[in-house]
């Protein structure tokens, strides 16, 4: 994905992001759910969390095998804080 431009999946469960465009995640404190070979596979569960809160809220891919995106699940965001400085 390119920054600044996102897609919705095919049952709207998910936007499609640029990992530069999630501002406020962090990798998953479970050292499973980021494995893969030169990033991050994104085959093993939801790999970012909220910032703030520690929820699961994405899933990042950017091996050398997958395409740099991260899959934001639309079920774990905030209305009341999009293009606002807190995170999800």
């Amino acid at each position: 994905m390119a920054t600044g431009t996102f897609k919705v999946n095919f049952d709207a469960s998910l936007l499609i992001l640029h990992p530069d465009d999630v501002p406020g995640t962090a990798p998953h404190p479970d050292a499973l759910r980021r494995s893969g070979c030169c990033g991050v596979a994104g085959q093993d569960g939801p790999n970012l969390v909220c910032g703030g809160c520690g929820v699961e809220v994405a899933t990042k891919e950017s091996d050398c095998w997958t395409d740099n995106l991260v899959a934001l699940i639309v079920a774990a965001t905030n209305e009341s804080t999009a293009g606002a400085s807190a995170p999800f």
